[in-house]
């Protein structure tokens, strides 16, 4: 199997920290890998992706909290 290059969208700084992922189950980190395989994607870069969208999403989520909060209806 040829390894897939390491994904340069989302690089390190000068200093880097390293954030670990740990107590995944097991048996969900071999679909995630498996299914990464399937796709070609490296999950370093799948996690990047999906952490990215969450932060963006993150001011439209909060709308929705606070208008739940205070009972209003979005059209």
């Amino acid at each position: 199997m040829t390894k897939r290059p390491y994904s340069t969208e989302f690089t390190a700084r000068a200093n880097p920290r390293r954030y670990l992922l740990s107590g995944i189950p097991p048996t969900l980190w071999d679909r995630v890998q498996r299914q990464a395989r399937k796709e070609g994607v490296s999950v370093r870069a799948l996690i990047l992706t999906l952490l990215e969208a969450w932060v963006v999403h993150a001011p439209a989520r909060e709308a929705a909290g606070r208008a739940e909060a205070t009972g209003e209806v979005s059209a």
